[in-house]
């Protein structure tokens, strides 16, 4: 389900992380950094981008090949190049093996414990090693001093990776002093006394920008972003300031008198939240008229239906968004939830067809996992309910409901299946995480 306000909240005893989901927003981003991973070597669908809903502007690598972005950042710069530049520091960090290196200084950490085993076990249920993200990886964040003090000489080198990613996808190397410069008040803070130095993870902004100055005056400028760039991550910021701040502050950014399309995009999702579902309709249907085929403004149009108790109507709207999109897994998930709120015996089947679809294109969303669970439920299915139930915990890193539910699903299901085997496997490995 297109989930921009449902966060996603970390369990287990690790520093919550909310994780915001959306089909739009995770599609802009994959346009935005794909380029960057190429470059570095990488194969795109190797690397998840997460968005945390945090008002801080931050970024940082955790899990292996995972890039935490937080709201704040992306609602902050200015321009899709600002945005390149954040994401192509966290490559470097990830194709400068740092992740592994700290994982080493903090053994026995019991947040970076749970992250390895939540990829443990996305391997052994799902044969997808980066999608299940220990959610609480939040514990990444809160590192021992000495860590942070040994990253310092790891931001720098991420700098200079980064640079390089980012000339060969022909990004402008000036935005990654832009955002840098954009930063320098921190230093500030430092220099007052009100912020160890050593609790930062990055070296002090004066510091980084004297270090690649002079390689960025040497370097060709970039091209400009696409038109097409700047026009999906137009629409990924407006979408972002209406879901997050409230919609007086969203009808004040966003007036009548702007005539954009992310202006419009902003403002129906402020009226739709108000709640006013005259001018929340009438703004989706100008952006529909505009582009009928968008499968992004038809899963938008679909939220405010079944937000609206209209789920039926939503199930319709949602079936044309995922006939666009077909492997949009967040898309097929709404679908799913809209069809389970009809609450009809053949859109229940229906509905657990497509969360499964879903779950199978994406083994880390623990609310698609909780609706088929539902689904499963109402069927009558109780082993194959109980194992999508521990699959959930897990992917939220709540290992000791994750092992109850698997012992139920395991006595439940017929030994020797597929669902029987992945009950054990997440049996063991919720085991392996609560020592």
């Amino acid at each position: 389900m297109l989930a921009v306000v449902a966060a996603l909240a970390a369990g287990g005893p690790a520093a919550a992380l909310s994780l915001i989901r959306d089909a739009e927003i995770e599609h802009t981003l994959g346009r935005i950094a794909d380029p960057l991973l190429r470059a570095a070597g990488l194969r795109p669908g190797a690397v998840r981008i997460y968005i945390v809903s945090d008002r801080e502007p931050n970024a940082f690598v955790a899990g292996g090949s995972n890039i935490f972005i937080h709201t704040g950042l992306m609602t902050e710069l200015d321009s899709v190049d600002e945005l390149r530049a954040v994401i192509a520091h966290e490559i470097g960090h990830i194709t400068g093996g740092h992740l592994a290196r700290r994982g080493d200084a903090t053994r026995g950490g019991a947040g970076i414990a749970a992250i390895g085993m939540l990829g443990a076990l996305a391997a052994a249920a799902g044969g997808v090693p980066e999608a299940s993200v220990a959610i609480a990886a939040g514990s990444a964040q809160v590192a021992h001093r000495s860590v942070l003090a040994y990253s310092r000489g790891e931001e720098a080198s991420a700098d200079q990776a980064g640079l390089r990613y980012l000339a060969a996808a022909g990004g402008d190397p000036e935005a990654m002093l832009d955002v840098l410069d954009r930063f320098r008040g921190q230093d500030a803070l430092l220099a007052a006394g009100h912020v160890d130095p050593y609790a930062q993870s990055h070296p002090m902004w004066s510091e980084r920008m004297a270090l690649i100055e002079d390689r960025v005056a040497k370097m060709p400028p970039g091209k400009p972003p696409s038109a097409e760039d700047a026009y999906w991550h137009g629409r990924m910021v407006a979408k972002l300031d209406a879901f997050l701040g409230s919609p007086a502050q969203t009808l004040r950014k966003y007036p009548e008198r702007d005539g954009s399309e992310a202006a419009e995009l902003a403002r129906a999702i402020a009226w739709h939240r108000r709640p006013d579902g005259a001018r929340a309709g009438a703004a989706m249907r100008a952006l529909l008229a505009a582009r009928p085929d968008d499968a992004y403004y038809l899963d938008l149009e679909a939220q405010f239906l079944l937000e609206s108790g209209k789920a039926a109507a939503a199930a319709g709207v949602y079936r044309r968004a995922a006939g666009l999109a077909p492997k949009e897994p967040l898309i097929l998930g709404g679908l799913g939830r809209a069809l389970l709120n009809m609450d009809e015996a053949a859109a229940t089947a229906e509905a657990r067809n497509v969360l499964e679809q879903a779950f199978a294109l994406d083994k880390a969303n623990g609310a698609v996992l909780r609706d088929l669970a539902l689904a499963e439920a109402r069927l009558g299915n109780e082993g194959a309910a109980a194992l999508a139930t521990a699959e959930r915990f897990a992917v939220e890193g709540r290992f000791r409901d994750a092992d109850r539910n698997a012992e139920r699903a395991a006595a439940l299901l017929p030994e020797g299946s597929p669902g029987w085997r992945r009950a054990q496997d997440i049996i063991s490995m919720a085991r392996r995480a609560l020592k």
